[in-house]
C-alpha cells in the first residue's frame, strides 16, 4: 500500500472520530444528525453540476446505501444514547472488519495473503477487547451492546454496497452523489419519523462551529476508504480505517473521561500492530 492512500486512510480515521465525537457530546443527536448532513448536502450539491453523471451501473448500488445510511444514522444515534463512545464504537466498528474478513473472497473474489487475515485478525481483536476495558464484565450495558451490534450489521452493509458501487463507476462521482443527496433525503424522512426533533435557523446559529466541523468531517472521513475500495482489497481497507477506534477511545478515556485500564493500553497495541503489519505486507 502506498504511503498516500494509507495516511489519507489514516487521516480520515481521524475525521471519523471527530464527527462521532460531536454527535455523542449533542444533546439532541438525532437533530445535531439532521443538522450536519444537511449542511454536508448543501456543500456538494452545486458540484454535481460540474462532474459527469454517476453511470447507470452504479444506481442500484447508490439507492441501496442511501437507504441503508438511513437506518446506521438512527441507530448510530441510539448507540450514543445508551454507551459510552469508548464501549459503542469498538463494537460497531471492530466485528465488521472480522465479518468482511470471511465474506469478501466471496463477494469480491478477493484473495488474502496470511500476513493480510493476521493484521485484520489483530487490529479487530484490539478493538473489541476495547468493550472490556473497564475490567467488569457484569456491567455491560445491553442496550448499548444491542444496539452497536445492529450498527456493526449496516456497516458490512454499506461497505459492500459502497465497494461495489464505487468500483461500478467513479469512487469520487459516487460519494459527491451520496453526500449531495443523503442529507435532503434523511432530512425528509426525519419531519415524518421525528417530529419532536425539528430543525431551523436559530438551531443552526447556535451550533454553528459544532455543525460546520461535523459537515466537513462527515464528507472527508468516506472518500480515502471508498477511493480504496477501488484499488485495494476490500477487507484490508475496512480493517485499515478502523485506526478510528484506536482514536475515538482515546478521546472517550482522556477527553469524555470514560473508565479505561490495562485492557485499554494493550488494544491500543494490537490496533497499532495491525496497522503497521498492513502498511508492510499490502
Amino acid at each position: 500500500m502506498d504511503n498516500f492512500l494509507f495516511l489519507a486512510i489514516l487521516s480520515g480515521a481521524v475525521g471519523h472520530v471527530i464527527w462521532n465525537a460531536l454527535l455523542k457530546k449533542s444533546e439532541d443527536k438525532i437533530r445535531f444528525m439532521r443538522a450536519f448532513t444537511l449542511l454536508s448536502s448543501l456543500i456538494l450539491l452545486p458540484l454535481l453540476f460540474f462532474f459527469e453523471p454517476l453511470p447507470k451501473s452504479a444506481w442500484p448500488f447508490f439507492l441501496t446505501t442511501i437507504v441503508i445510511h438511513i437506518f446506521y444514522k438512527i441507530f448510530l444515534c441510539k448507540v450514543y444514547d445508551y454507551s459510552g463512545l469508548s464501549f459503542g464504537y469498538p463494537i460497531a466498528r471492530g466485528l465488521p472488519s472480522l465479518i468482511l474478513l470471511l465474506l469478501t473472497p466471496f463477494i469480491f473474489g478477493e484473495t488474502l495473503s496470511l500476513n493480510n487475515q493476521l493484521s485484520i485478525i489483530i487490529i479487530s481483536l484490539g478493538i473489541l477487547l476495547l468493550v472490556f476495558s473497564e475490567g467488569n464484565f457484569k456491567k455491560i450495558n445491553l442496550k448499548g451492546l444491542i444496539y452497536s451490534l445492529i450498527v456493526a450489521l449496516i456497516i458490512i452493509a454499506y461497505t459492500i454496497t459502497d465497494a461495489k458501487g464505487a468500483r461500478a463507476s467513479n469512487a469520487i462521482i459516487y460519494l459527491l452523489y451520496y453526500f449531495a443527496l443523503d442529507g435532503f433525503i434523511f432530512n425528509f424522512i426525519a419531519v415524518f419519523l421525528f417530529k419532536k426533533n425539528k430543525i431551523n435557523f436559530d438551531y443552526f446559529l447556535k451550533n454553528f462551529k459544532s455543525i460546520s466541523i461535523a459537515a466537513f468531517f462527515n464528507i472527508y472521513s468516506y472518500f480515502p476508504a471508498v477511493y480504496g475500495y477501488t484499488i485495494g482489497k476490500v477487507a484490508v481497507i475496512a480493517a485499515l480505517r478502523e485506526m478510528s477506534i484506536l482514536f475515538a477511545s482515546l478521546y472517550g478515556l482522556f477527553v469524555l473521561k470514560e473508565k479505561g485500564g490495562y485492557l485499554a493500553f494493550i488494544s491500543a497495541l494490537m490496533i497499532l500492530t495491525g496497522c503497521i503489519l498492513i502498511k508492510l505486507f499490502s
